[in-house]
């Protein structure tokens, strides 16, 4: 049973992705160690702008998809 290597673009889209990750366990532990109001406003804007930088992600991974598909098919 031999697993084979996942290809380039999975490795690098791992990578971005470990971005928002972080900005996202950044803003939990604000949310959690500072107290008060001005914590929980950094920590939940941290948690939102994961979120954003996450969906802004996945649209261009699709996009990237489309060009892998593209550069696949002969005349594309």
């Amino acid at each position: 049973m031999s697993s084979s290597p996942r290809p380039d673009w999975m490795r690098a889209a791992i990578r971005r992705f470990l971005v928002p990750a972080a900005i996202a366990v950044a803003g939990m532990v604000v949310v959690l160690v500072v107290a008060g109001t001005t914590g929980e406003i950094i920590g939940w804007t941290l948690i939102g702008l994961a979120g954003i930088i996450a969906v802004a992600l996945v649209f261009l991974e699709v996009g990237y998809s489309e060009d892998r598909d593209r550069a696949r098919r002969p005349g594309g």
